[in-house]
């Protein structure tokens, strides 16, 4: 059997920062036989690769790439690497745009025009690319679902001793970004319902917790083998996005992890929530809006908690990352030799 095509991607984060769709993309086309070479932002001169798992090498100095790889096929997420990146008949290049982000737009035409293939999280994007490019993959975020089925897993000390004080648990997962969450809506939820606690787990991104209501607890980040051991003790999940262009066009991992979570999501009403409706998804446009949702999903929770569950679980059980990444090895195989 030949030697199935390498994969080089190339990121906007580095492969600990969190693990999310670049990682879960990579570790799904490793473990199909690919070799994957993942470039990390962080370049220290003179380390070697690092061994995530076999067929999966990590780079902080990509100058240690083997020269001899064979027709690789280049995941890039940054647009920018357009720049340094040449378009041969022996490569195949996949731009996976996962955010309709201001700082791609000085590069993406560039990227567009090397790619072969354009990966869309978002029909928001989709719809921005269509008529820019031949070529284009609708290819939503997933969940692993079984690793957020934390079987196994206790309940962290922490949990324990926020709940001792909470009548409920409203969790947020994820980077803390302040271009993205509305800060003053989540601070506004927590002073009007003092007996609720508001759980951030996540990179802050240096916003400083010290003047929050006593009511929130920002735990600092987690590592993601024990994420689902928090997750399970919500009694909802929240996306408080502000609406802006970024949100608009956003597809966020969160959504379907708090749903295999078996929790209801309480989120800001953007295009990613359209068309899911409660007990999946209780939506929201302004702080008394939130408030009320968070109260009908808590309440609903506790009389029909079994039955929504399933249907949570029915429902996510569309969005795995294997899913995705067998969908997209289809179509790569459309238009390459690619050995699968």
């Amino acid at each position: 059997m030949a030697e199935k095509r390498p994969v080089i991607c190339l990121p906007a984060i580095d492969w600990q920062y969190l693990l999310h769709r670049p990682q879960q993309l990579m570790l799904r086309f490793a473990r199909a036989g690919h070799p994957v070479h993942y470039r990390n932002i962080t370049q220290i001169p003179g380390t070697p690769p690092e061994t995530i798992e076999p067929n999966l090498y990590v780079y902080n100095d990509f100058d240690n790439l083997p020269k001899d790889l064979v027709k690789p096929i280049y995941v890039v997420y940054f647009p920018a690497h357009a720049a340094w990146l040449e378009k041969t008949e022996s490569n195949f290049i996949i731009y996976d745009c996962i955010d309709d982000d201001p700082v791609f737009d000085p590069h993406e035409e560039l990227m567009l025009s090397k790619a072969d293939l354009v990966l869309c999280v978002s029909e928001k994007i989709m719809n921005k690319h269509k008529g820019k490019h031949p070529h284009l993959l609708f290819l939503p975020n997933g969940v692993d679902i079984e690793h957020y089925l934390a079987i196994g897993q206790p309940v962290p000390p922490e949990i324990n001793e926020i709940r001792a004080k909470a009548e409920a648990i409203i969790g947020f997962t994820g980077a803390f970004y302040q271009g993205w969450v509305d800060i003053d809506l989540l601070y506004r939820i927590a002073e009007s319902r003092p007996r609720w606690q508001i759980v951030i787990i996540g990179s802050s991104y240096g916003w400083d917790f010290s003047g929050a209501p006593s009511n929130i607890s920002y735990l600092g980040t987690r590592p993601y083998q024990v994420l689902p051991s928090y997750t399970k003790c919500f009694d909802a999940g929240i996306i408080p996005f502000q609406d802006n262009r970024i949100a608009q066009g956003a597809d966020p991992v969160k959504l379907y992890e708090y749903l295999a979570s078996g929790l209801p999501v309480v989120s800001k009403r953007l295009p990613f929530v359209q068309g899911l409706r409660p007990p999946l998804v209780y939506a929201y446009d302004t702080v008394d809006d939130a408030i009320s949702a968070i109260e009908r999903a808590l309440s609903e929770e506790k009389d029909h908690g079994e039955a929504s569950r399933k249907l949570r679980a029915d429902f996510v059980s569309n969005f795995t990352w294997d899913s995705r990444i067998k969908l997209l090895l289809a179509e790569i195989k459309k238009f390459t030799s690619l050995e699968t």
